[in-house]
C-alpha cells in the first residue's frame, strides 16, 4: 500500500479542487439531514480534510474522530485542530486491525475504499461503528466516469486515447492489489448487501475548470494527464465521486 504520509502535497492539491462548498453544505443539511449534534467517525481521515469541511457545518456539541494508518498525516491533523479540545480527535490505526464499537451517529470515508483490497470488510466495520439509526456515508471515485468527464481544448486531444491504457492499468491494479477503480459505483450495492436501509446515491457536482497558465501544471499532475497538453487553452474535468449513504436499523 502507498505511504500516503509522503503524499501530503498531492492530497492537499486534489482536495482543494474536489468540492463546491455550497454543494457540500447541501449534502450535510438537506441530504444527510444533520440537524442535531452528532458523533462522527472518519475512516481513513488523512490530514483531517473532512473534519475541516464538516465541523463548521454540523450543529454545536457535535464531535469528530478520525482514524488513519499514517502517523505523519495524523500529526498534521492534530496540529490543525489543536485548539478544538475534545470535540475533534485523531487516532493512528490500521483499518484492517481497527475494532469498531457502535458509539457513533455517522461513519464516513472519502477516497479510501478505492485504495483497499478489502473494501467490503472495511465497510462492515463502518456499519459496526454506528448506533441503530446511524448513517454510513461513502464518498468514492468512479475512475471510468472521471475519465469520460475530461476535456482539453487542444487540437491533438483525443478523448479516447487513454481508454485502452487505463482499462489495462485499472484491471491490473484490481488483479494485483485489489484496488477497484469502480468502487464508487459498487459501494451502494455493498451497502444493500450488508443490510443498510434507505440507501441514496449522489454525484459530486464539482468540475475542475482551468484556463490560467499557473494552474495547468497542477491539473496535469493531479489528473495524470499527458504533459504534451501543457500549452492547451482550457482544461475541464469532472470530479466523479459517487456519494452513497444508508442507515443502519439494527439487528
Amino acid at each position: 500500500m502507498k505511504n500516503w504520509g509522503k503524499e501530503k502535497d498531492y492530497l492537499t492539491s486534489t482536495r482543494q479542487h474536489m468540492w463546491n462548498d455550497d454543494y457540500f453544505e447541501f449534502l450535510v443539511k438537506c441530504v444527510w439531514k444533520i440537524d442535531k449534534p452528532v458523533k462522527i467517525i472518519d475512516f481513513g481521515c488523512g490530514y483531517g480534510f473532512l473534519a475541516q469541511m464538516l465541523m463548521p457545518l454540523v450543529p454545536e456539541e457535535s464531535s469528530y474522530k478520525g482514524i488513519d494508518i499514517s502517523e505523519e498525516l495524523i500529526k498534521d491533523a492534530r496540529k490543525q485542530f489543536a485548539n478544538h479540545g475534545d470535540t475533534v480527535s485523531f487516532e493512528v490505526a490500521d483499518l484492517n486491525d481497527y475494532i469498531p464499537s457502535a458509539d457513533y451517529d455517522i461513519a464516513i470515508c472519502q477516497s479510501v475504499l478505492r485504495h483497499l483490497s478489502n473494501p467490503e470488510e472495511i465497510l462492515k466495520k463502518m456499519i459496526a461503528s454506528v448506533k441503530t439509526g446511524g448513517q454510513v456515508i461513502c464518498i468514492e471515485p468512479s475512475r471510468r466516469l472521471e475519465n469520460a468527464g475530461l476535456y482539453i481544448e487542444n487540437q491533438n486531444f483525443n478523448p479516447f486515447e487513454k481508454d485502452d491504457f487505463l482499462k489495462e492499468r485499472w484491471q491490473s491494479e484490481l488483479e494485483a492489489g485489489g484496488r477497484d477503480f469502480q468502487i464508487g459505483m459498487k459501494a451502494p450495492v455493498y451497502m444493500e448487501k450488508l443490510g443498510l436501509k434507505n440507501i441514496g446515491v449522489r454525484l459530486n457536482d464539482y468540475v475542475d475548470y482551468v484556463c490560467q497558465e499557473d494552474e495547468k501544471c497542477r491539473f496535469i499532475k493531479d489528473y495524470g494527464t499527458e504533459s504534451k497538453y501543457a500549452k492547451a487553452d482550457t482544461m475541464l474535468a469532472a470530479r466523479c465521486h459517487v456519494i452513497s449513504y444508508g442507515y443502519y436499523e439494527g439487528n
